[in-house]
């Protein structure tokens, strides 16, 4: 038995790392899965027995951050239980070949797994494929999987059964969302958010109202930072979790300060004063970057994210 097929499963697992059930019934493909995964990140714990991996997840469900499952004919069965024990979880399947060796060497191209819309659903819609040749890229692919499962809306029928648990999928959502938060600090903070409320997706109006949601918020900053009567550390937090939910770049704080700044000095020689004390108001500038910086610094993901760039999590 090699040491990814840990069939105890947690007696040694490390609280950090995400725990992912993997299937299949080809050792080939188990080796070639434990070569490209990342430990550090990852806890991965294979099965090549359908009847083992069913009764596993049945009962350890909580447990388990992703399913990786290689398509099998005993694999359907596998689905069915899964349904019929209200049992839904992130999922990659993984496309199964007669050759696995031939199919990591080729560079044919394979549909991307998110945009393959047509193939027919094996499991639930947020499900990923995965083909052999993008074995060396199944680290973005958990991600990516992990964000569409929590992402995946209550009303989207995910599956022909899906009214039978429906309660059950926003109960584990909600599970799997406290549990990479603390597992993973910002790291789970990272899989809530929402792309469809970042800023430069929204409407333009929306866009309006959030900008000047943003540079009251760092006007208030800016006026009471000297101020020991005022929780300073609270306003840049909030402010700091919007930017970071609205996925606001630091050039556009910069921007939001600079403005202020000008509104500032003209009220200033308005009054006849000289305007060297906001200089001063560097400092509140580089306390709210570092702050955003650092939210993002430990929350985006490790890996790669190009592939989740090319899909829109519904």
């Amino acid at each position: 038995m090699s040491d990814y097929q840990n069939n105890s499963f947690y007696p040694e697992v490390t609280a950090s790392k995400l725990q992912i059930c993997f299937f299949s019934p080809q050792q080939q493909l188990a080796d070639s899965v434990a070569q490209f995964i990342n430990r550090d990140r990852y806890e991965l714990n294979y099965w090549g027995e359908s009847e083992e991996l069913e009764n596993f997840v049945i009962n350890n469900y909580e447990k388990i951050d992703c399913l990786v499952l290689q398509v099998d004919p005993s694999l359907e069965p596998i689905i069915a239980q899964l349904w019929n024990s209200e049992i839904l979880l992130p999922a990659i399947i993984v496309e199964g070949e007669s050759s696995i060796e031939a199919s990591v060497n080729q560079t044919a191209k394979y549909p991307q797994p998110a945009l393959d819309r047509e193939r027919q659903t094996i499991y639930h819609q947020a499900e990923l494929r995965l083909y052999p040749p993008q074995l060396a890229e199944i680290n973005s692919y958990l991600n990516l999987a992990i964000t569409k499962f929590i992402s995946l809306a209550p009303g989207s029928r995910p599956h022909q059964h899906f009214s039978q648990v429906q309660s059950s999928l926003v109960a584990q959502q909600r599970r799997l969302t406290d549990k990479l938060k603390e597992r993973l600090g910002y790291l789970g903070v990272y899989y809530k958010r929402n792309r469809n409320a970042f800023f430069r997706n929204l409407a333009s109006e929306d866009q309006q109202k959030l900008q000047l949601k943003l540079t009251q918020g760092y006007q208030q900053i800016l006026l009471n930072y000297f101020d020991e009567d005022i929780e300073i550390n609270r306003l840049i937090d909030e402010l700091v979790d919007q930017a970071f939910f609205a996925d606001i770049s630091t050039s556009q704080i910069l921007e939001i300060h600079m403005e202020l700044i000008d509104d500032f000095s003209n009220q200033l020689k308005i009054e006849g004063r000289k305007d060297d004390i906001l200089l001063d108001y560097r400092l509140p500038l580089i306390d709210v970057i570092s702050h955003l910086c650092e939210m993002y610094r430990r929350s985006i993901p490790g890996e790669d994210l190009s592939l989740e760039l090319l899909f829109t999590v519904e």
